[in-house]
């Protein structure tokens, strides 16, 4: 009974023990994702679930895969925050995330978001203008031919729940606990 006993808290522990063994993930953002802004933005910020090593990075790029160049970039205990040196521009972008976290493992992620400030063009607006005004300068009467924007595919953030690793564990243990209880068994 005693044995039986041991076995249970043993398992309780390896499963309600998710710190020792969970991973980092991130557990807020600003903006967060798939959030449409309708002012203009200077800053990031990305709150994790457990302190984050210094040597953890943040790339913002835009629709053309082009990245956004950061002003300030700060890391302090489980946030992270970057300025951006002006106002982002109307559109689409995407926010890639690593860091090492408290447990030593390095962890990755991304998420997007959108720009939409009333009042100003977009960049594929100003692109769409631009090749719209050639051929009235060539003053030929040709057919302006605009490619539609790219489809965004907006990459949702796939975190394991950090009691997932512990109860494999834990039901791996069981099995090889019992197991071996059940040869010594046998073996009488």
């Amino acid at each position: 009974m005693t044995k039986k006993v041991s076995l249970l808290f043993l398992f309780l522990f390896t499963l309600f023990s998710s710190q020792a063994l969970a991973h980092t993930g991130l557990k807020d953002s600003t903006p967060k994702d798939g959030e449409e802004i309708a002012e203009p933005m200077q800053e990031l910020t990305l709150i994790f679930q457990t302190k984050v090593e210094q040597t953890s990075k943040v790339i913002v790029s835009n629709s053309n895969g082009e990245s956004v160049p950061l002003g300030n970039f700060v890391i302090d205990s489980n946030e992270m925050w970057a300025t951006f040196l002006q106002p982002l521009e109307n559109g689409d972008y995407k926010v890639d995330w690593k860091i090492i976290g408290a447990d030593g493992h390095p962890i990755e992620g991304q998420f997007s978001f959108s720009v939409n400030v009333p009042g100003e063009e977009t960049s594929i607006d100003k692109e769409e203008e631009s090749v719209q005004e050639e051929p009235e300068k060539t003053g030929e009467n040709q057919e302006s031919t605009t490619t539609p924007p790219e489809q965004k595919v907006k990459v949702k953030q796939s975190n394991i729940p950090s009691y997932v690793i512990p109860s494999i564990v834990g039901v791996l243990f069981l099995i090889a606990a019992g197991s071996f209880f059940w040869l010594i068994r046998r073996k009488k």
